[in-house]
């Protein structure tokens, strides 16, 4: 998979899990859900970006490469 793909792969996981979250908070709405909330998803959303935008800069390096390092 090239880094475009798991790229667009990652977000849009990323997307289905709050679209998932938010379907879930309708019925489970306790401390033990906001707890989860705080201590592993929202964090997790900064992280996916993080990610994301790692990946965007890889990219950029590895096409950088291909381009000075490959056949002339």
């Amino acid at each position: 998979m090239s880094v475009s793909g798991a790229k667009a792969k990652l977000a849009l996981v990323s997307k289905e899990l709050a679209q998932a979250w938010w379907r879930l908070r309708e019925e489970w709405n306790d401390p033990a859900s906001r707890t989860l909330e705080k201590r592993y998803l929202e964090p997790l959303e900064g992280q996916v970006k993080s990610a994301i935008t790692a990946m965007e800069k890889m990219g950029q390096v590895l096409a950088t490469m291909r381009r000075e390092c490959g056949p002339n």
